[in-house]
């Protein structure tokens, strides 16, 4: 009786449950993970960084501050638009062509 009490009271029914707060900081973590490794590839890209063809890109990344926005826009590129990191930095250096 007091097993039926516990099993519809849900106690041992979530007893079995992964956690739910388990799956989402593994999903977090995931995908903190990508964001590393895609952080990585972006700085590899931008260490050959050509003067010529991304003038104001290669100026920007020589801050720390400037550096942390193009990954950002680099990264919201990637992620919603599907674009390859080179695409994405030469839509950004086209843009801040038309800008500056």
């Amino acid at each position: 009786m007091i097993s039926n009490y516990l099993v519809g009271s849900g106690i041992l029914y979530n007893k079995n449950k992964t956690d739910i707060n388990t799956l989402n900081l593994r999903a977090m973590a995931n995908d903190n993970n990508q964001i590393e490794e895609l952080k990585q590839l972006i700085h590899g890209e931008m260490k050959e960084c050509n003067r010529f063809l991304w003038p104001k890109v290669c100026e920007m990344q020589s801050t720390d501050k400037g550096m942390a926005k193009l990954e950002d826009m680099i990264i919201r590129y990637v992620a919603e638009e599907g674009m390859q990191i080179g695409s994405a930095i030469a839509l950004i250096e086209q843009e801040l062509s038309h800008i500056l």
